[in-house]
């Protein structure tokens, strides 16, 4: 009777573990994400120059930078699975590849972006994420910490991310330059 209690209980264990470690890399990957966002929102703010020629950097502090997103399986790797960290060199607060590529980081685990939506809450308590979108830019420039976003009047941005289980977590940027990281939806 004790062997087959404690049998039973580690394959119920063994089974749950790669659920647990699934979601613990969403987790992760979910906070990555809205780092990268914030270091883009850091960047922008704190003046980061341009490197000019390839090593040294300009005096001129001009320019915004962002995160560009796509949910598109399209392209070599898949455009879902990796996430583009860009200088607007030209001010339109849109990613202009390849020109603006500062680096480009590929989702871990499998994981990809499941889901762009962008919305205007009509209640400032409430967010309202309606219309979906198959890519999204998100920028930041001084002296506005405010979050720019490349869909016109749109305050509010969900960024929902996936993992190889179907589990999910939402990235939410809010045009405040609030960036936040939703449990469990």
């Amino acid at each position: 009777v004790s062997v087959s209690i404690f049998a039973f209980m580690t394959a119920f264990l063994v089974a749950k573990y790669g659920n647990f470690n699934s979601s613990v890399l969403l987790t992760n990957l979910a906070y990555d994400v809205a780092l990268t966002i914030r270091n883009a929102q850091t960047y922008g703010l704190n003046v980061k120059s341009q490197p000019v020629g390839g090593a040294a950097y300009s005096s001129e502090f001009r320019y915004g930078y962002g995160v560009h997103f796509d949910e598109s399986s399209a392209g070599t790797p898949p455009a879902n699975t990796q996430m583009i960290f860009f200088v607007d060199l030209d001010g339109d607060y849109t990613y202009d590849d390849p020109g603006e590529l500062v680096a480009r980081y590929t989702l871990r685990g499998g994981s990809k972006i499941s889901g762009i939506c962008t919305g205007t809450p009509t209640d400032p308590d409430t967010d309202n994420c309606a219309a979906a979108i198959n890519s999204f830019d998100v920028s930041f420039k001084r002296p506005d910490p405010d979050a720019v976003f490349n869909e016109p009047l749109k305050k509010y941005a969900e960024i929902t991310l996936q993992s190889t289980s179907g589990t999910t977590k939402t990235v939410v940027v809010r045009s405040t330059g609030q960036i936040d990281v939703l449990h469990n939806r």
